[in-house]
C-alpha cells in the first residue's frame, strides 16, 4: 500500500523576516534554486508514495496552486488558522485515504538533501505500523539548539524506541545538558502512522476537536481538488499543535533516529550555514562590492558597498533594510514589536504573486499608486470591475489583449488605455513572452479587496 504524504504549509516563518512575510512565508523562499515547498514535494514523490495532500490557509492558496500545477495534488484550506492538530485531522478524514494506509506528515520548510536515504527509511518503518503506533523521527543534536523541541526515548528493539516524554524548546543551560544524553533527540516534526491509528488517537484524546473537524470536513466545499473546510464549524475549534494534542498525551508514540540529513531553516544563521559561501565565509546575493568582509550574510537588489565588517546580517528588500549581528540577531523577540509598530512590512512584500503572474507596488501616494504588472505567457486576469478606483495602463513589454466593457482591444508596446471606475475589464497575454504593464490607480480607496470578479479561470470569482 502506498504512503500518503501530508505536507503542512501554513506557517509564517517570522524568524526569516523580511524575506519571509505573512503572505509570502519562508516555504516559498528559494534555497539552492528551488523553493522549500517544491523541495518538500520532491522529497515525497516516487513509486512508494501516493498523491500529495497539502494543508494550508487561503493566504497561500494561489502560490501553492502555482507550485503544484504539474502534479496531482489535493489542497486542504483552513478558513482560520488553528495550528497543526486540526489541519492534520482534516486531511486524514479524506474519503480517498484508505483506513490502514500509511500517512507521512512533514513540514514544508525543512531541507533534506539525501532524499533516497530518507525515502528508504520511511518505507522500512512503514512495515512496523499497526492500528495503534505513531512514529516520530528524531535527529541527533550536534549543538545545544534552543529553537527546537526535544524528545526522550528508551530502546525497546533494534528498529525503534518508545518515547517517554517531550521537552519544549529549552533554555541554553538545559539544552547543553540534554545533548550529553544520547537518549535525547531533536523533534524533527516528521511523523509516520496510518489513518486508523491517528483517528483512534484523536477520538480518544481530543474527542471534541475530532467531532468539530469532522463536521467541518463533511460540510466542506470542494472545487478542483481544493477542499475549503466549513468555517462555521472550524472557527469553534481550539488552536492546538499536533504535538500538544496527541503526541504528549499518547502512550503509543515511538521514535527512530533519522538516517538522512535534516535542517530546519529557522533563523538567518541557519540559512547562512546552508548557503554556499565565498572564501571569506560570506554569503553575498546581488551586486555586492566588499572590502575586508568576513563571516557575513548580505543580500540586496541594490548596489552595496561593504567594508571592514564581520559577522554582519544585512537583508535589503524593496521596502525594508534589516541589519543585525548575524549570530545574535534576536529577531524572535524583536518581531512582535516590529509587527505591532509596522504591520504593513510584516504582512507582505512589495511584489505579490498571483496565478497569472505578479504585481509590484512601485509608488504609493495620496489617492494614487503605481504598479508594475507582469503577466505570464498564456495567462489571463479575472474579468472584473472596481467600485472606488480607475486605472491607466501602459504596455512596456509584450502585447496585450484587453477587454473593456463590450470592446476587445489589442495593445502593443507603448500603447495605453484608460479603465474608468466601474468598467468591466480584463487583461490577457496570448503571446509566448511575458507582458509588462505599468498601472496607475487613482481613487478614494486603493485596497486589493476592491475587486469584483465576474469570471475567473483560477476559480476566484
Amino acid at each position: 500500500m502506498k504512503i500518503k504524504p501530508i505536507i503542512l504549509c501554513g506557517g509564517e516563518g517570522t524568524r526569516l523576516w523580511p524575506d519571509s512575510r505573512k503572505k509570502h512565508p519562508k516555504q516559498f523562499i528559494k534555497i539552492h534554486g528551488k523553493t522549500l515547498l517544491s523541495q518538500a514535494i520532491d522529497r515525497v514523490s516516487g513509486l512508494n508514495f501516493d498523491n500529495i495532500t497539502i494543508c494550508t490557509n487561503s493566504n497561500f492558496l494561489d502560490e501553492i496552486k502555482e507550485e503544484t500545477n504539474k502534479i496531482n495534488c489535493k489542497i486542504y484550506v483552513e478558513p482560520d488558522k488553528k495550528n497543526t492538530a486540526a489541519a492534520i485531522l482534516a486531511a486524514i478524514n479524506d474519503d480517498d485515504l484508505e483506513f490502514y494506509q500509511p500517512v507521512l506528515i512533514i513540514s514544508s520548510d525543512h531541507i533534506i538533501e539525501k532524499k533516497i536515504i530518507f525515502q528508504n527509511q520511511i518505507k522500512k518503518i512503514s512495515n512496523y505500523l499497526d492500528m495503534y503506533k505513531v512514529f516520530i523521527f528524531g535527529v541527533k543534536p550536534d549543538y545545544p539548539e534552543t529553537g527546537y523541541g526535544y524528545l526522550y526515548s528508551k530502546k525497546i528493539n533494534k528498529n525503534f524506541n518508545k518515547v517517554i516524554k517531550f521537552i519544549e524548546k529549552p533554555n541554553l543551560n538545559r539544552a547543553k545538558k540534554l545533548i550529553k544524553n544520547n537518549n535525547y533527540l531533536w523533534n524533527s516534526g516528521i511523523f509516520l502512522s496510518n489513518k486508523s491509528a491517528l483517528l483512534n488517537e484523536f477520538s480518544v484524546l481530543q474527542t471534541k476537536l475530532a467531532l468539530q473537524v469532522c463536521d467541518s470536513y463533511i460540510n466542506a466545499k470542494t472545487t478542483n481538488n481544493v477542499v475549503e473546510l466549513a468555517n462555521n464549524y472550524y472557527s469553534k475549534i481550539k488552536s492546538i499543535s499536533f504535538d500538544n494534542a496527541i503526541l504528549e498525551k499518547s502512550k503509543n508514540v515511538f521514535s527512530t533516529k533519522l538516517l538522512s540529513d535534516w535542517k530546519d531553516v529557522g533563523s538567518w544563521l541557519q540559512k547562512w550555514e546552508i548557503e554556499k559561501k565565498d572564501k571569506d565565509n560570506n554569503y553575498l546575493k546581488g551586486n555586492i562590492f566588499k572590502n575586508n568582509v568576513k563571516n557575513s550574510y548580505i543580500s540586496s537588489n541594490k548596489t552595496v558597498v561593504a567594508s571592514n565588517l564581520k559577522n554582519v546580517l544585512a537583508v535589503d528588500n524593496n521596502d525594508v533594510l534589516y541589519i543585525s549581528d548575524l549570530k545574535n540577531n534576536n529577531l524572535k523577540n524583536l518581531y512582535p514589536i516590529i509587527n505591532k509598530k509596522f504591520p504593513k512590512i510584516t504582512d507582505q512584500h512589495t511584489t505579490t504573486r498571483r496565478p497569472w503572474g505578479q504585481f509590484t507596488s512601485v509608488f504609493v501616494g495620496k489617492n494614487f499608486q503605481v504598479k508594475e504588472l507582469v503577466v505570464n505567457p498564456g495567462a489571463i486576469l479575472s474579468l472584473q470591475k472596481h467600485k472606488y478606483r480607475s486605472e491607466n495602463w501602459v504596455v512596456v513589454e509584450g502585447k496585450a489583449n484587453v477587454t473593456l466593457n463590450k470592446k476587445n482591444i489589442f495593445l502593443k508596446k507603448s500603447d495605453s488605455i484608460f479603465i474608468p471606475q466601474g468598467a468591466v475589464h480584463r487583461i490577457e497575454n496570448r503571446q509566448k513572452g511575458i507582458l509588462k504593464i505599468i498601472e496607475v490607480q487613482t481613487g478614494s480607496y486603493l485596497g486589493e479587496d476592491d475587486i469584483i470578479r465576474i469570471k475567473d479561470i483560477y476559480g476566484r470569482a
